[in-house]
C-alpha cells in the first residue's frame, strides 16, 4: 500500500512556563496567551502537515488551537500530564476518523518517590490499509551528573520502546516530540537500536534556543519501512530571539514527508 503524508512535531511552550525575565529579547505583547495562540495557529497552518504532534499544551491552548484550526480541517485529542502539571501532549490531524487513541503514563519516579506524570499520547490511523501508530511525547529532562541508566528520560524512552513499540512490531510507527536529549546521546541511540529511523539523521540543526543555548533536542523517528523527506529548518543562533513574531515558541517545529 502507498503511504504519503506529512507529519510535524512542535513544543509550543506552555503559557504557565513563561516569565518575561526568561525571554528578555521578546516583546511583552508577544508573550500574552491570546497573541501567541494566533501566531501558533499561523505557524501550524504553514507546516501543511496531515498530523501535528504538540508538546507543552495546556487545556486553554488546546481549545483555542482546535477552534482556530478546525476551518483548516484539523481535529484532535489531548492528554494532560499528571502530578498537577499544567500541560501535556496533543495530536491534531486532518486524516478523517482516527482508529482510536490512548495515553500511556510512564512509571518512572521523581526523587521524592512520586510518579513523574509524563506520558506518551498514541493515536492510531488507517493509512492506505495499514495501521499507523503515532506516539507524541515530552521526555523528562534530568541532571547530567546522574548515571545514564538513572535518567528519567532514559527510563521513559525504554518503557515506550519495550511496552509499546516492540509489542506491536506489525504497525508503522512514528515517535516524535521533545526528547530533552541531543543527537548521538544514549537516549536517542535507544530508539535507533529499536529499529526506528531518525528523519533528520545527518541533517540535525538546533531546534531550541532556551537560555540562549541553541541545541537540537526535538526528534521525529519512524519505522524503517517508511522513508522520510525532512523539511529544512531556519538557522538558530545564540542571539536569535525566541519566542518572536515568526517563531512563537522557544522551539522550532520539525516536520517531514513520510513515504512508502
Amino acid at each position: 500500500m502507498t503511504v504519503d503524508l506529512r507529519i510535524a512535531s512542535y513544543n509550543i511552550l506552555a503559557d504557565a512556563y513563561i516569565k518575561p525575565e526568561w525571554f528578555p529579547h521578546t516583546p511583552a505583547d508577544l508573550l500574552r496567551p491570546r497573541s501567541r495562540h494566533a501566531l501558533l495557529t499561523r505557524r501550524i497552518v504553514g507546516l501543511d502537515a496531515d498530523i501535528v504532534c504538540l508538546q507543552e499544551v495546556e487545556p486553554d491552548s488546546f481549545a483555542a488551537l482546535q477552534d482556530a484550526l478546525k476551518p483548516h480541517g484539523y481535529t484532535g485529542v489531548m492528554a494532560q500530564k499528571q502530578q498537577d502539571r499544567p500541560e501535556g501532549c496533543a495530536v491534531l490531524h486532518r486524516m478523517g476518523q482516527s482508529l482510536g487513541h490512548r495515553a500511556h503514563y510512564f512509571r518512572d519516579r521523581l526523587e521524592d518517590g512520586r510518579i513523574s506524570g509524563h506520558l506518551a499520547l498514541v493515536v492510531d490511523f488507517d493509512v492506505g490499509g495499514e495501521r499507523l501508530r503515532v506516539a507524541c511525547t515530552h521526555l523528562r529532562w534530568d541532571r547530567t551528573d546522574r548515571p545514564v541508566e538513572q535518567h528519567q528520560g532514559m527510563q521513559e524512552a525504554t518503557e515506550l520502546i519495550d511496552e509499546l513499540i516492540r509489542k506491536d512490531p506489525e504497525a508503522l510507527w512514528v515517535v516524535c516530540g521533545d526528547f530533552n536529549a541531543r543527537p548521538g546521546e544514549p537516549l536517542v541511540q535507544a530508539f535507533e537500536a529499536a529499529g526506528l529511523r531518525d528523519a533528520y539523521a545527518g541533517r540535525h540543526q538546533p531546534t531550541c534556543n532556551a537560555n540562549g543555548i541553541p541545541k537540537s533536542i526535538d526528534f521525529l523517528f519512524h519505522s524503517a519501512a517508511l522513508r522520510a523527506q525532512p523539511d529544512a529548518l531556519p538557522a538558530l543562533e545564540e542571539q536569535t530571539p525566541m519566542p518572536s513574531e515568526q517563531e512563537p515558541s522557544d522551539h522550532l517545529p520539525i516536520s517531514a514527508r513520510l513515504l512508502r
